[in-house]
């Protein structure tokens, strides 16, 4: 009969990345779909004739009317770490003050004063552009860039799309459980993807165009997969310096010194929260408290050292980010309770030194089971 409680979690864990992945494809096919009405509706503004004096309105759709105010005021509105710039003006023999959103300060926003003759442009019944003199800025309801923001998002969800797509496939068609380290053909695709879609995003936001994004967004494949590559390589030689243990020796402690280590098994002395190790004291002693003054449980000598290695996928996840590639697994036994001690790859020679018989295992030898 198939075991249930382990298949399932499995499957589940597979499909996750799977589904993140189809979600941020179909967010990216939807913005990208948004993005020909936006250019279309940037056509249209940039080629819309001044209306007729006799249609000249500001519901026209097909035309653009210009018409005379006065600077009321401005308001600068803090936004988060940025400053939303709203002009107050009115239209001539009008007594309604209009608030426009300005899109940035420059080259009207910051000229005016109140008082100062400008003009509005209306399209569609919004306010698109405001002019001062020779100066012409354009409002936040323009038309000209409502197609950079779909397009940057889209050219950013698009490859973490692919790359949370492509890993819970594989996970799914090896059957195997998901790991903190990756398979490095999916860590590179997945380091790939997050860096361009870096460069996907900044492109649509700076552009000239969406041909122009797309370009830059393609021309980024080769360094950030180049990028990525280097990275993968940090990371593997991280891994396997980490798992070659032969240069660790037992070094017996001089002193009562703490050390940052965890106790893992069905033992009493094995305590959530217990994660500093006092040596150099009589027995290690296990405790929840940085100066090691309390609450210690000392480690039996019965417990006896069986191997060292790094980390393994099967041991507890926390390991994983408290220790990352730093960590070290000391094996021991406690009668027949396997007891496993992980600790720093610095301080892996006192713990050894301290749990191991001097007489069996002299300082500076190689330690062995």
């Amino acid at each position: 009969m198939k075991d249930r409680t382990q298949s399932e979690p499995r499957t589940w864990s597979a499909l996750l990345p799977a589904a993140i992945g189809l979600l941020l494809l179909l967010l990216s096919a939807v913005l990208f779909a948004v993005v020909p009405g936006a250019l279309a509706d940037k056509d249209a503004y940039a080629a819309a004739p001044a209306c007729p004096a006799r249609t000249a309105g500001t519901g026209s759709h097909s035309c653009t009317t210009t018409v005379p105010a006065t600077v009321a005021g401005k308001d600068d509105e803090p936004h988060g770490k940025s400053v939303q710039y709203w002009l107050l003006a009115r239209e001539r023999g009008a007594h309604t003050v209009l608030r426009i959103r300005m899109t940035g300060d420059r080259p009207v926003y910051d000229a005016v004063r109140a008082g100062d003759g400008v003009t509005l442009t209306y399209w569609r019944g919004e306010i698109r552009a405001v002019g001062f003199g020779a100066a012409n800025q354009k409002t936040y309801a323009s038309p000209d860039d409502d197609w950079r923001l779909p397009t940057a998002i889209g050219l950013m969800a698009l490859p973490l799309g692919l790359g949370f797509f492509s890993t819970g496939c594989w996970y799914r068609r090896s059957g195997s459980r998901p790991r903190r380290i990756a398979p490095w053909g999916i860590a590179l695709w997945q380091v790939s993807g997050m860096l361009l879609s870096c460069v996907g995003f900044i492109a649509g936001i700076t552009a000239d165009g969406v041909g122009q994004a797309f370009l830059i967004t393609a021309a980024g494949i080769p360094p950030s997969v180049g990028l990525a590559g280097l990275y993968v390589w940090w990371i593997r030689r991280r891994v396997r310096r980490a798992a070659d243990t032969s240069d660790i020796v037992p070094v017996l402690p001089t002193e009562k010194r703490r050390v940052r280590a965890t106790v893992h098994g069905e033992v009493p002395y094995s305590v959530d929260g217990f994660n500093q190790l006092v040596v150099g004291d009589g027995r290690p002693l296990t405790t929840p408290d940085p100066t090691g003054r309390f609450a210690g449980r000392p480690l039996p000598e019965t417990l006896k050292v069986r191997n060292a290695r790094s980390l393994e996928p099967g041991d507890p996840a926390v390991w994983y980010e408290a220790y990352k590639y730093d960590a070290i697994v000391i094996e021991a036994q406690d009668g027949d309770q396997p007891v496993l001690v992980v600790t720093t790859r610095r301080d892996a020679p006192l713990v050894l030194g301290a749990l191991s018989s001097p007489q069996t295992d002299p300082v500076g030898r190689p330690w062995a089971p």
